[in-house]
């Protein structure tokens, strides 16, 4: 039976580009509907927290990966729900954008790919495909070389972001300012209570001043408490018309304000597990022209792309299939596209395996669990040594492979999945907590 719809064809199947919007909508997007809807829930109650340090704070403490610090332990135990806001939404839209991007780069090359390559003519000896393939990574390497100039010159995504010792102080002013914020807001059921007490006390003094005036003798004191007793009755009149008022805003609420003194509890297993998994940006602050960070970091940002074509070489030769990177027009348009978006997506070139669908499986797992191994391991490298280089190294490599693991074509993700679904799934997985746990807060910001 001929089924065009199930046939793997280089731009995608139908059911693939189907599979891939679904795993877009519930794992990226249904989240954050659920996040905004506890962050509401939270705002009602204890009002707005914003995306600040404080905020960034409470919200990655509730996924286990920020930085708990002593000021701020009491506010992640009473209001951890204000970090279904700040803190997943940054992570979980930056996996989405990747998710949107890659699917407006599978339908581009699918749309023009197959054109612009229509006439070339694959060399099947190994020692040119080796020469083209050499060449394309050449190509590749000044493209992905010229993005990260472009992103992190022009865009400067490490502008705002914080050192450490800032970032204390940030939380800090930021936990005053929520403090302070909450303590002003509009509370008309303790205003109720205000007033209420207010009328109280002018009710008692109308009592006493009736009780003068049944005493007094002299026609002068009488008339003066007259006068008194008139004006007691004004205001009580106006506080009770108020008071009316506030009982409409409360729902007929009222509570006396309550102080509440809460003792610092001493840090937990938990708290210093959260704070040993947060990754700060390996180099905060704005990025001159003159910074390595610019051009050292360009090459180091290209180094992936050889380390995985390399070990993807080496798996397709004991595969006994021949292996090709493409770096064509199409990839250098998408490649370009991004970089003018001030977003570094290392997008630029296609890895082709000339074999059955177990085998492209196989390279292409090797092209996506190599350079996430090898981010982990520079990342532990990191927390020991504390090197700012290493951790951008291990940004580095972390990037290629959670960009690659989605399921859509020509990425390694969609090989992957058409021959191993289950193995898909955990792959997917790993390298996603890779990425919301160990990637740093500049990888996130460049992406």
């Amino acid at each position: 039976m001929n089924d065009t719809a199930a046939t793997p064809t280089d731009g995608g199947t139908r059911a693939e580009m189907a599979f891939a919007v679904i795993v877009c909508g519930l794992a990226m997007f249904l989240p954050v509907v659920i996040i905004q809807n506890g962050y509401d829930a939270f705002a009602a109650e204890h009002g707005v927290a914003k995306e600040g340090a404080a905020g960034a704070t409470l919200a990655l403490a509730v996924v286990l990966r920020t930085v708990s610090r002593t000021i701020l332990r009491t506010i992640v135990r009473t209001s951890a729900r204000a970090g279904l806001k700040a803190g997943v939404k940054g992570a979980v839209q930056g996996v989405a954008r990747v998710a949107t991007r890659n699917l407006f780069a599978s339908i581009f090359r699918s749309a023009f790919g197959g054109a612009m390559a229509a006439d070339a003519v694959k060399p099947t000896e190994p020692a040119a495909v080796r020469k083209a393939n050499l060449r394309s990574l050449v190509g590749a390497t000044g493209l992905l070389y010229l993005s990260w100039v472009i992103v992190i010159g022009f865009g400067q995504p490490f502008a705002n972001l914080m050192t450490a010792d800032e970032a204390a102080v940030a939380e800090v002013a930021e936990t005053k300012r929520i403090a302070d914020a909450h303590a002003s807001r509009p509370r008309p059921e303790v205003e109720a209570w205000h007033v209420s007490q207010e009328i109280d006390g002018l009710r008692g003094d109308l009592t006493i001043k009736r009780k003068q005036l049944k005493g007094a003798r002299e026609p002068e004191l009488q008339n003066r408490i007259r006068v008194e007793l008139e004006s007691l009755g004004w205001d009580l009149d106006d506080k009770q018309h108020e008071l009316t008022s506030l009982l409409i805003q409360s729902n007929n609420r009222v509570t006396p304000p309550v102080k509440v003194e809460a003792a610092e509890p001493e840090p937990t297993a938990v708290d210093h597990a959260i704070e040993w998994l947060f990754t700060r940006a390996p180099f905060p602050g704005a990025t001159g022209w003159g910074s390595p960070v610019i051009w050292a970091g360009a090459g180091l940002f290209c180094l992936p792309l050889w380390f995985i074509y390399f070990v993807q070489a080496g798996a397709a030769r004991k595969e006994g299939v021949i292996l090709r990177h493409e770096t064509g027009p199409d990839g250098g348009a998408i490649q370009l596209y991004f970089a003018g978006a001030f977003s570094y997506m290392p997008l630029s070139s296609d890895v082709i395996v000339e074999g059955s669908m177990e085998q492209k499986g196989r390279v292409s797992l090797v092209g996506l669990l190599a350079p996430t191994l090898v981010s982990i391991g520079l990342w532990a490298t990191w927390k020991a040594t504390g090197l700012h280089w290493v951790l951008l190294a291990s940004d580095a490599f972390l990037i290629y492979p959670m960009i690659q693991s989605f399921p859509l074509s020509p990425l390694d993700g969609v090989h992957v999945w058409r021959w191993n679904k289950g193995v898909w799934i955990a792959v997917f997985c790993f390298v996603m907590g890779a990425f919301l746990f160990m990637g740093s807060e500049g990888l996130k910001n460049v992406i």
